[in-house]
């Protein structure tokens, strides 16, 4: 009975999948489609061409085995009694309003679980959504340089307070606002990206004023041929401490380095797929993984 109810949701996917297939083979023939050299990680400066979009899912999984041990303020193994897992599936969407605006929305699912001697905590649905504006203000095409700012506001969309005893937060409860600073450049076959990012985190459920963040990242990619690109970045973000009523919570900042080497292969003109490895350098975090994977797919249209 229970597959005869599954027919109707197998149609309507078979024929969704044929009408978006049809429309993006006649959005390729009547529409000059680019060839992207998107980033593997990190934030792109490049805004789309008005009326294309992109849409990119991608699965986060790291390896904990790090865990920040409050009375010292560092970082210790993962006792044994103690295990910490999460997978977060990122769908993103990009349109070109113009093509030097470019509207973005990230809207994340989460799975998180931790397992203690006397008790399992878990947590599963969708986390805080992102929305953000990418505006590319300066553009050499001569020397293949370009510079946008991104508009960036997070919403607390994620569950994170009222949570009973055996539920772990999907958000931070918080609503962010920020700017970054993308300056790219080409050179042949090498990308060079640069990001600074500061984002203004707000009051939680808790009244707590959590801290605000940085983050800076240098990726460079090398395009070893039209359809195989390597990318190595390195990426540093921090945060302050958190405030409650005022008073600084002191310890309560964070920060982590990371390098992280990936790779991407074209299928297609316009869809790729996409594999990286974060691996953390130091950190001062709740938890942590010395390595982690990131498997995305990419599609323009």
């Amino acid at each position: 009975m229970k597959i005869k109810r599954l027919f109707p949701v197998l149609f309507t996917a078979a024929f969704l999948f044929q009408a978006s297939a049809a429309m993006a083979q006649e959005t390729m023939q009547t529409k000059k489609m680019p060839t992207p050299r998107p980033p593997v990680y990190g934030i792109p400066a490049k805004t789309l061409p008005k009326g294309l979009w992109i849409i990119r899912g991608y699965w986060i999984h790291p390896f904990f085995d790090k865990k920040l041990d409050t009375h010292t303020g560092e970082m210790i193994s993962l006792p044994d009694n103690m295990t910490v897992s999460s997978n977060t599936a990122i769908a993103k969407v990009r349109y070109g309003i113009t093509s030097k605006l470019t509207a973005i929305l990230n809207v994340p699912f989460v799975n998180k679980k931790m397992t203690l001697p006397d008790v399992t905590k878990t947590g599963t649905g969708v986390g805080d959504i992102v929305g953000a504006l990418l505006w590319k203000f300066h553009h050499n095409k001569e020397k293949k340089f370009l510079t946008s700012l991104l508009f960036y506001t997070k919403y607390p969309v994620g569950k994170s307070y009222n949570l009973a005893t055996d539920e772990l937060p999907l958000g931070t409860g918080s609503f962010d606002a920020g700017l970054a600073f993308l300056p790219e450049k080409e050179f042949g076959r090498f990308d060079m990206r640069l990001s600074a990012f500061y984002i203004m985190r707000g009051k939680n459920k808790s009244d707590i004023n959590l801290g605000d963040m940085t983050l800076f990242s240098w990726s460079t990619a090398y395009n070893a041929s039209r359809n195989f690109i390597m990318e190595g970045s390195w990426v540093y973000k921090t945060s302050g401490n958190n405030k409650h009523n005022g008073v600084v919570m002191d310890g309560t900042n964070t920060y982590q380095f990371q390098f992280i080497p990936g790779a991407q292969y074209r299928i297609a003109q316009t869809f790729l797929v996409q594999i990286a490895f974060p691996v953390t350098l130091t950190s001062k975090m709740s938890f942590d993984s010395t390595i982690g994977s990131w498997v995305g797919l990419y599609y323009l249209f």
